[in-house]
């Protein structure tokens, strides 16, 4: 069948001046084991078929079934088992022969059981109960679709409701909150619901567990490190600041918080996958995923939800002694629980169809829409002012003059480079961390109001749309209109947020306050025809805030930000630039800037994957973190090419040494005359690779070998990726090292 070859891109050539010195760069070769490691994706070796590991159906009753999926359900502890009606294979939330495994009876428990909680006894102790515990008194109604269950846990008092409904792909599982009762003084904390749906015991299964660090990793159940120490586990949406900032030590790796709320088991490569989805309820749990090895023999998943965090109270007025006690939340989190769990098989059985399946959950509701138009193939963020401290007063660093801006869109145009976007951050009142939550006028050494109008008028006359950074939830201590202290969130335990940031402390702003703001900011906005916003924070920070007159809670906060970021972009997406959102926040997002590229790289990882971005390719435009501080710019531009992502620079007019003294201080490399070279050889490298697939989705994504990878898209696009130091040939494809190649045809395997 014919095809044709588009591309042979050689990224050797690439021209590093001396000019530019790369602190952590390293532009030799790599040795093969790198490309074992868990900052890339293993080879799936062929299994033979899979015999369910808990197939027994004894004591069950079949409650429901599709065409699909069969639902079974032991009344007595509503562990359940889901059989697929394709390829015979039932997935149990328990384990067949219980006294067979190295269990003891809270564990035992703990599998067994549909539901496990904790709670505050009378005396304000905490105590774990299982359904199976003490016999739980359990009233068990069989359903049209499944069944529902009031639950009495016997020594909590505590009463819980749980519906299990099966559709045709997937079942739903449903904990109403105005179903929980807490007799007297006990208190609910937290809730398991059915943490061991999928587990498998040490290696028995090939596979692997799917967590939601970065942009997606992988836990394969054959791959046990004897130095790992602990589980994953991640608050969904990040942690509550309103209940505690958390400081990571110095010496460990910045953990990325998990901005979707999914994770997911495979039981055999291309034969059997469970997807979790957090429906609702999602702001207040956290994602867990243990390796066997840690506590059990047994690699298991799941959702933990808290109903009360625990938290710091200080019991001095003098902080720095430390001293403090430890409480939890006094008034319980009102919130649904709804977990849904799709079941996938054969072709889909895997990460990449877990994705499409997560694609098609979020277009369902409205959230994820096909992109259609201009995506621009390169982001240029360009730092205008930044201020800096002084003995008396501080005063404003001039990096770049926004009139200066039109002259490097006319440098590149020059140059046929014309499909980019810019970002002007830095414009504002004393510059980048000078005086938000305030932010006009703008900085007067960078321009006058008269001058920003003229800048954008410009760059719209050369079709470069001009974004201006902006944030809605920092606040900085100098500013004049923290007067008072009334706009500053506050913690459960009375202090103010407060985080740092490059050692610039800031405070949170109170999310109605930042509300109020942003109608306050529109008209200004527009006055200076800044039609275009990039948004940092907003729609990754999400926090309780406990005001004496003014408490939100975290699903407020969402609501308080979604409304903000809407107002904004006066229901165009496009007008919005978001950096790192959330879920919540896509459908207010115009561009994902500084989506992750690698995961956390902890040592319970085995992979990292791109998930994220098969999720959003095709719907939204994504921007990777900046190119110019990149360690090894070859294995940069084939990243970017595998997932799908386009890049970014930040650029100054100025060099950047005149940062050494303020707060942004760690940009060690930013003129704009050291990286136009690299900025048009990387726009060339887009022009001839992702260009093809602008508004094209991911349909697959193959590990060829260790350090090849192979993709596909939508429009019969292949992509062909090796990261190794030797050639790669694929049937009559050859792919030189570090390099890549782009197939257009029928079948890329021809």
């Amino acid at each position: 069948m014919f095809k044709k070859i588009i591309l042979l891109c050689v990224l050797s050539f690439i021209l590093l001046t001396e000019q530019v010195a790369f602190a952590k760069g390293n532009l030799q070769a790599s040795n093969s084991q790198e490309y074992s490691s868990n900052d890339f994706t293993q080879m799936e070796v062929d299994s033979a078929d899979l015999k369910s590991a808990n197939f027994s159906l004894i004591g069950y009753e079949k409650v429901a079934d599709t065409e699909k999926l069969q639902l079974y359900v032991n009344p007595k502890t509503l562990a359940i088992k889901v059989k697929n009606n394709q390829t015979g294979y039932i997935w149990s939330s328990t384990l067949d022969n219980m006294s067979k495994h190295n269990l003891n009876d809270s564990w035992q428990d703990f599998v067994d059981s549909a539901l496990t909680i904790q709670y505050l006894n009378a005396q304000g102790k905490l105590r774990t109960e299982s359904i199976i515990s003490n016999s739980s008194k359990i009233t068990f109604t069989k359903e049209q679709a499944g069944f529902s269950a009031n639950i009495t846990f016997k020594k909590a008092k505590i009463k819980m409701t749980i519906s299990v409904e099966l559709k045709e792909h997937d079942i739903t599982i449903n904990i109403p909150d105005k179903k929980i009762a807490e007799p007297g003084k006990v208190k609910l904390v937290s809730a398991n619901v059915y943490p061991f749906l999928g587990a498998v015991k040490k290696a028995e299964v090939p596979g692997y567990m799917f967590i939601p660090d970065g942009p997606g990793a992988l836990i394969r159940f054959n791959n046990h490190s004897p130095n790992m120490e602990s589980a994953y586990s991640a608050a969904v949406y990040g942690d509550d600041k309103g209940i505690f900032v958390e400081k990571a030590a110095s010496e460990t790796n910045k953990s990325y918080r998990a901005s979707i709320p999914v994770f997911g088991m495979v039981h055999g490569e291309n034969q059997n996958a469970m997807l979790g989805i957090l429906a609702e309820g999602e702001h207040y749990a956290r994602i867990e995923a243990y390796k066997a090895g840690l506590a059990t023999e047994f690699n298991w998943a799941t959702a933990k939800f808290t109903y009360r965090n625990t938290y710091k109270q200080p019991t001095s007025k003098n902080e720095k002694n430390g001293k403090s006690i430890e409480l939890y939340e006094e008034t319980r989190s009102s919130f649904n629980i709804k977990l849904k769990f799709t079941f996938l098989e054969k072709e889909n059985a895997n990460y990449v169809g877990m994705a499409k399946s997560y694609q098609q959950h979020l277009e369902g509701i409205g959230v994820l829409q096909r992109s259609a138009g201009k995506s621009p193939l390169v982001r240029l963020e360009f730092l205008g002012g930044e201020k800096k401290a002084g003995s008396l007063w501080d005063s404003v660093v001039a990096m770049t003059p926004i009139t200066s801006l039109p002259n490097y869109v006319n440098r590149l145009t020059e140059k046929d480079i014309s499909d980019f976007f810019i970002i002007y951050k830095g414009w504002n009142d004393n510059g980048l961390t000078g005086s938000f939550p305030d932010k006009f006028p703008v900085e007067r050494k960078l321009g006058t109001k008269q001058d920003v109008k003229a800048t954008v008028k410009k760059l719209n006359s050369n079709g470069i749309p001009l974004y201006f950074y902006t944030d809605y939830v920092k606040a900085y201590k100098q500013s004049s209109s923290l007067f008072g202290g009334s706009k500053i969130a506050k913690q459960v335990n009375t202090k103010l947020i407060v985080d740092k940031e490059n050692e610039q402390e800031h405070y949170f702003l109170h999310p109605q306050k930042a509300k109020e703001l942003a109608v306050e900011d529109k008209e200004k906005y527009k006055s200076y025809h800044m039609n275009y916003l990039a948004i940092d924070s907003t729609g990754f920070e999400l926090y309780s805030a406990f005001n004496d007159s003014q408490v939100s809670s975290r699903k407020e906060t969402e609501q308080y930000f979604v409304d903000l970021l809407e107002l904004l972009n006066e229901g165009e997406a496009a007008k919005t630039a978001l950096y790192e959102p959330n879920q919540y926040a896509w459908k207010m997002t115009g561009k994902y800037l500084d989506i992750p590229m690698h995961s956390s790289r902890f040592l319970y990882a085995t992979d990292t994957v791109p998930f994220l971005q098969i999720v959003l390719k095709g719907y939204m435009d994504y921007y990777a973190p900046f190119s110019n501080f990149s360690p090894n710019h070859k294995e940069d531009l084939l990243r970017l090419i595998e997932y799908g992502a386009y890049p970014s620079f930040l650029l100054t007019q100025s060099p950047s040494y005149q940062l050494a003294k303020t707060p942004s201080r760690n940009i060690y490399t930013s003129e704009y005359t050291t990286w136009e070279n690299h900025i048009i050889h990387y726009y060339k490298i887009m022009c001839d690779s992702l260009l093809f697939v602008k508004d094209e989705t991911i349909d697959n994504r193959q590990v060829l070998a260790d350090g090849v990878v192979k993709v596909t898209y939508s429009n019969n696009t292949f992509f062909f990726i090796n990261y190794t130091n030797a050639a790669f040939t694929d049937n009559n494809i050859t792919v030189p090292a570090k390099d890549f190649v782009v197939v257009k045809g029928a079948d890329g395997n021809e």
